[in-house]
This record gives structure tokens, C-alpha cells and sequence, in this order.
């Protein structure tokens, strides 16, 4: 098996890192007008798709947006930390 730089498994967690919390900040209104973004454009599509494979039971049980940003905050956390564990293993 070919060896990778031992820069990229750090560097695709930090995208990852980045893309999770602009995906959990279009889910937020404060997040949004952070973002320049008008209001009424909250979406929790990115953030259900990052926080995937653990935001399946959110799609098919909808609870409401209070339960489904909380659950897609933890949802993240467990990806991240997740792939924590693998860019330590892979360095």
C-alpha cells in the first residue's frame, strides 16, 4: 500500500473541520448573518450531508429544527473525532 504525506490526512480534517461549521452555520440564523446571508435561507441539507453516516436516522425521523440542529452538532462531533483517530493513526 502506497504511504501518504503525512500532511494530508491533517489537511482533509481541516476541510472537513471548515466545511462542517460553515454546513452547521447555514443551519443557524446568527450563522447566516455571519455569513452575509439573508435569513430566510437556512438550509440543513450541508450540514445533514457532512454529518452522514450518523444523520440518517434525522432524515427519516424528522423531529423538529431545534432536535435536528442538535442532532447534527453531534452528528459532526462524532465525524470529527472520528477522523481525528485516523489522520493520528495514519502520521
Amino acid at each position: 500500500m502506497t504511504r501518504l504525506p503525512a500532511w494530508l490526512p491533517w489537511t482533509l480534517l481541516a476541510l472537513y473541520a471548515v466545511a462542517g461549521a460553515v454546513g452547521l452555520m447555514l443551519a443557524t440564523t446568527a450563522g447566516l448573518r455571519m455569513l452575509g446571508m439573508s435569513q430566510s435561507m437556512v438550509d440543513f441539507l450541508p450540514a445533514t450531508i457532512l454529518g452522514l453516516p450518523w444523520s440518517v436516522p434525522l432524515m427519516l425521523f424528522p423531529d423538529g429544527p431545534v432536535t435536528l440542529l442538535a442532532g447534527l452538532l453531534i452528528c459532526y462531533a462524532l465525524n470529527l473525532g472520528v477522523g481525528l483517530v485516523l489522520a493520528r493513526s495514519a502520521s
